[in-house]
């Protein structure tokens, strides 16, 4: 049998050996990537906040309706756009002018209307008016959602 001195030398050296290699591989790892977890100050608690959109069918009728058929030139050309409705154009109008407006610009402007060829001035001969062949429940849409988009 050996030496039991011997023997407890050797687990001893063992294990130390073994204790060194893993302390030198864990500062190898540290120094490889760093710790950053102590880095950052503490900052106070925040709650994530969700943002849950809560949409009726006819905001989202309305929201169809202004990207197949306004879209064309309220959003690309930046003339106005649903948010620039809400702040004061449409209150200015009236929701019954603006029914008109969208549904009937051409005979608006013969028929000399002041508004409808202020705007006509203001931003020329576009090419296209407003003359969509809407029902009243889909102006109702569209005048739900341009007052609800921001």
């Amino acid at each position: 049998m050996r030496n039991p001195k011997k023997l407890i030398i050797g687990i001893l050296i063992g294990s130390l050996t073994i204790l060194i290699l893993l302390v030198g591989l864990f500062i190898f790892v540290v120094k490889k990537n760093g710790i950053t977890e102590f880095d950052k100050k503490e900052t106070e608690y925040q709650p994530t906040i969700v943002k849950t959109e809560k949409t009726t069918p006819e905001f989202e009728n309305g929201k169809g309706l202004f990207i197949s058929d306004c879209n064309v030139c309220h959003k690309k050309r930046s003339i106005i756009s649903p948010w620039h409705m809400t702040n004061g154009i449409l209150d200015e109008m009236g929701i019954e002018y603006f029914k008109k407006y969208i549904t009937r610009q051409d005979s608006l402007i013969i028929a000399k209307d002041l508004y409808a060829t202020r705007i006509k001035e203001d931003y020329g001969n576009l090419g296209n008016s407003h003359n969509f062949n809407y029902s009243e429940s889909e102006l109702n849409d569209l005048i739900e959602y341009i007052t609800t988009e921001k």
